[in-house]
């Protein structure tokens, strides 16, 4: 059995004979799984469609301009044009995507009963993610994106990396050490 990346390499072969087979095998193994994802992030039927529907059209030409390199995980790249999309949606719809747990507007400076001035330090989203990707590598970023952006289970951060779910715990608990060596620098 191919897996995705597999199927994605064998498609963006044009010319080859099973290039147009591994397309279709390819989009019919992702579809479902794609549309669910919108189903829980939108909520209404129409608007995970039309995500959903973007995200065909984003990957379709991606790999027909050979964007994609058949080296990494197809579904990891395929969960990160999806999150694309998803935040897209947010953005046309003046939404904001949720945001991290600890994640709120920066608080003005507070005064100590001493009178000194004490400095708040907030860490943003984009500012915790960065430190993930940073030192704890790309595999670990791409782990907490899809598990905590994507709203995917453990399980199918394991199948979307090709990785093991035991390697799935390990990778967002080493994140969550991260973040929490992070915040309890406040």
């Amino acid at each position: 059995m191919h897996t995705t990346t597999q199927l994605a390499a064998d498609a963006m072969a044009s010319g080859s004979p099973g290039a147009r087979l591994a397309h279709a095998l390819l989009f019919e193994r992702v579809l479902e799984r794609v549309h669910r994802y919108f189903r829980r992030m939108v909520r209404e039927p129409a608007d995970a469609e039309d995500c959903l529907s973007r995200t065909i059209v984003l990957l379709e030409e991606s790999l027909r301009a050979r964007k994609y390199d058949p080296g990494r995980s197809f579904n990891a790249w395929m969960w990160l044009k999806a999150h694309t999309v998803w935040a897209q949606w947010c953005r046309e719809r003046e939404r904001r995507p949720a945001q991290l747990e600890g994640d709120e507007a920066p608080a003005p400076a507070a005064r100590r009963a001493d009178g000194v001035e004490a400095r708040e330090r907030t860490l943003d989203a984009a500012h915790v993610l960065e430190q993930v990707r940073r030192r704890l590598g790309a595999e670990t970023y791409e782990c907490f994106v899809l598990y905590y952006e994507g709203g995917l289970t453990q399980e199918e951060v394991a199948q979307a990396l090709e990785r093991d779910r035991k390697t799935i715990r390990k990778r967002l608990a080493d994140a969550h050490a991260l973040i929490d060596e992070l915040l309890g620098g406040r």
